[in-house]
């Protein structure tokens, strides 16, 4: 499974289905930009448990996972298979390191490694805010609205990439997405059952993120939250067992 255990940890959800509840309202483009601005969460400690599965061409995995991170500075995940720790990792902006639990091994690489992986750029700050659920804001000066069935279509553009946030004209959730670089791969993200977390807003609790996996074909990763916090301090321990071998 390797780097794919570390994917597992990033992005997000199933699509949403919603009761028709009427003509769908008009919404003015300041309601929906604000919309989506409002729903970014600024954060500083972010931890959560959640079910998890990815599927590839090559292989079909799942299990649970734990993780902590401290914005800007450090992702530290479990990963899970029948309640038996199978892996842990922790990245930061250089770097990341697996432990490999069956088979006593670690790899480590640098984080850029991921972005090959998923054929799409992302930074570590990308990497964190993806996985707590923010996004990529759209630049009021190059924004295009449209309706399209139920949803409120935002096009935009920031810096090489192309998006589309699909924003629910009744709840005003944004349940879809796209990223398209200048190679024209895509990435596609969903988003569901938003819940409120404290004084802090909604958050989806369940997302899917589909990525180029191939020329050819993707690859999928859904993330089901349990549970989750925001701005509690947790304690990260990660080190490398001695009896460990390098594998790469």
């Amino acid at each position: 499974m390797r780097l794919f255990i570390f994917l597992m940890v990033i992005i997000l959800a199933s699509c949403k289905s919603t009761k028709r509840l009427g003509p769908m309202p008009d919404r003015s483009q300041f309601e929906i930009t604000k919309a989506l601005k409002d729903r970014n969460i600024d954060f500083d400690w972010f931890s959560g448990k959640m079910s998890t599965a990815l599927e590839s061409p090559d292989e079909s995995v799942s299990g649970s996972m734990q993780i902590r991170m401290k914005k800007d500075s450090v992702m530290f995940v479990v990963v899970k298979k029948f309640g038996i720790e199978i892996s842990r990792i922790q990245a930061d902006k250089e770097g990341y390191t697996i432990l490999y639990r069956w088979e006593t091994a670690y790899e480590t690489g640098p984080i850029s490694q991921i972005n090959e992986i998923i054929s799409l750029s992302a930074s570590f700050e990308d990497l964190q805010q993806l996985i707590f659920g923010n996004v990529l804001l759209p630049d009021d000066n190059s924004t295009e609205i449209t309706k399209d069935s139920i949803y409120y279509v935002v096009s935009t553009k920031i810096d090489d990439l192309a998006i589309q946030y699909y924003v629910n004209g009744y709840s005003m959730e944004l349940e879809k997405m796209s990223i398209s670089d200048k190679m024209n791969r895509t990435a596609f993200a969903q988003y569901k059952d938003y819940r409120q977390v404290g004084q802090y807003g909604k958050i989806p609790f369940e997302r899917t993120f589909t990525f180029p996996y191939s020329p050819s074909a993707n690859a999928t990763i859904n993330m089901k939250f349990s549970e989750l916090e925001i701005n509690v301090p947790k304690e990260i321990k990660f080190s490398i067992p001695a009896h460990y071998e390098k594998i790469n």
